[in-house]
């Protein structure tokens, strides 16, 4: 008896060859999802920044600035510029440069002007010390849609100095 308790509990899975499959598996699990969360990671972080700066802050928490500009719409337009530029930017690189172009403007675009939509109404319904404004909804899709601009001008700038090289 005590030959087979060894056998099954100490000496088989040793050998585990009939693990192989389960091990491949759980590697191919762990590298999509260390994958994932690389090129997550940095536009988790500036969203969370986004609902931070716009939701949480309260207003009297925010300097005074002079009135020749609108800060809170360059705020506005700069945050979201820079979502959608590390959005674009991690979406183009987890597809090593060739992005499926509908999907890459779904992630790095319109993702971020959706997300720009819900916190303008979370400052409406939820975070009443905020203000919610169109201008700064317009400002949000003002910096996505800059952003994408910059990303089609670098891509075309990319592909032609490809092409230009030949050995």
């Amino acid at each position: 008896m005590s030959l087979s308790f060894g056998y099954m509990f100490i000496i088989l899975p040793c050998k585990a060859d009939y693990l192989l499959p389960l091990r491949s598996i759980i590697n191919d699990h762990f590298n999509i999802m260390h994958t994932l969360l690389r090129y997550m990671i940095l536009p988790l972080l500036v969203g969370i920044l986004i609902f931070v700066g716009t939701c949480l802050i309260g207003p009297g928490s925010v300097p005074e600035m002079s009135d020749e500009i609108s800060w809170d719409k360059l705020a506005h337009f700069g945050l979201f510029f820079l979502l959608s530029a590390v959005s674009l930017y991690d979406y183009d690189k987890l597809h090593n440069g060739a992005p499926p172009i509908g999907k890459w403007i779904f992630w790095g675009v319109l993702l971020p002007v959706i997300y720009g939509g819900i916190i303008e109404l979370l400052q409406m319904y939820v975070f009443t010390t905020r203000s919610a404004e169109w201008g700064d909804w317009i400002a949000d899709i003002a910096g996505s849609l800059v952003a994408l601009l910059l990303a089609f001008i670098y891509l075309r700038k990319r592909r032609k100095s490809i092409k230009t090289i030949s050995l």
